[in-house]
């Protein structure tokens, strides 16, 4: 599952953030990303196994 961050945030305000992933998709670093096409990369990136 992925959220936007709010301005609570600071510096990382409107950065996508991995709430929840499962499977491949589960990270404990809790990655950001800088929009939906890079956290759809990284996603991909995971499922194909690399």
């Amino acid at each position: 599952m992925l959220v936007r961050l709010s301005e609570d945030h600071g510096v990382d305000e409107g950065r996508w953030f991995l709430e929840a992933g499962f499977g491949r998709v589960d990270d404990q670093g809790q990655p950001t990303f800088a929009d939906l096409d890079e956290a759809q990369a990284w996603i991909q990136h995971r499922l194909d196994g690399q």
